[in-house]
């Protein structure tokens, strides 16, 4: 059975708008994080139908904006990451997500005993969400909340599983 397609309702990502799904890294992206980030884009989206085009620029309004932008910060609530439609098409109502805004506490995410492991999961979990994926799956993929105090190592945890991506990643897109 597949999962709910994320719904802009605070727990998941919402529909995203187009092929390619082009991303930035913001300012406040630190070089290690950065290499994530990068990682997450090719284990996870290269296998999928979804062209992931990286931007040296974040182009922030208009057509052609940058469908994820990258930032790196404090989270008060004590979440490793963020998520959130910047731009989600109400007028005339499409339910896809324009613009995505993504914001890594990595205070928060470095505080196991394998760093990298934990962002790569972290960055994976946040374009899950950026594609339109939900919380809440059962299919051993980086879209399940797993420890970071105990990351599991296993590649699984940094992908997406079959299920995500021949039942919603590559017919979305």
């Amino acid at each position: 059975m597949a999962d709910e397609w994320g719904s802009q309702d605070g727990n998941t990502g919402a529909h995203p708008d187009e092929d390619p799904h082009s991303y930035c890294l913001g300012s406040s992206v630190s070089a290690d994080l950065e290499e994530n980030i990068d990682a997450a884009a090719w284990n996870a989206l290269d296998p999928t139908q979804v062209n992931v085009n990286y931007s040296s620029t974040c182009q922030l309004t208009g057509a052609g904006e940058t469908d994820v932008v990258w930032t790196q910060g404090n989270i008060a609530s004590g979440a490793l990451a963020w998520t959130d439609c910047d731009d989600y098409e109400s007028d005339p109502p499409t339910n896809q997500c324009d613009q995505n805004y993504v914001r890594v506490d990595l205070a928060t995410v470095n505080q196991g005993v394998d760093d990298e492991i934990d962002q790569t999961i972290t960055t994976c979990h946040e374009f899950g969400h950026t594609a339109g994926l939900s919380h809440g799956s059962t299919q051993d993929d980086c879209m399940e909340n797993v420890s970071t105090s105990n990351p599991p190592n296993a590649l699984k945890w940094r992908r997406y599983s079959a299920h995500h991506i021949d039942d919603h990643i590559n017919p979305w897109f």
